[in-house]
């Protein structure tokens, strides 16, 4: 009779193994959040010098996608590549 291999080393490792994913995932999420509180603290303070410089912000650029546009004295532009359009 043939002696049987136990399955213990390999459940071990499937254990820690997803102790390590879940610990990646907890630091990732946390990250996240953080990255998140962040970008609203930046959202805000940016909104803020817009309106003490007396302009105002629109959507994201058609043309770039890399920043919002910028709107002041009857024009839309991109700080990011340059396109502009009057109002």
């Amino acid at each position: 009779m043939t002696p049987r291999k136990t399955q213990l080393p390999d459940r071990k490792r499937a254990r820690s193994r997803q102790r390590a994913l879940s610990a990646e995932l907890e630091q990732m999420t946390a990250r996240l959040e953080a990255t998140e509180r962040r970008l609203g603290r930046l959202q805000n303070t940016l909104s803020a010098v817009a309106r003490e410089a007396g302009v105002s912000m629109d959507g994201p650029c058609g043309h770039c996608g890399r920043s919002h546009l910028i709107v002041a004295d009857g024009t839309l532009r991109c700080p990011s590549c340059g396109y502009r359009r009057s109002l």
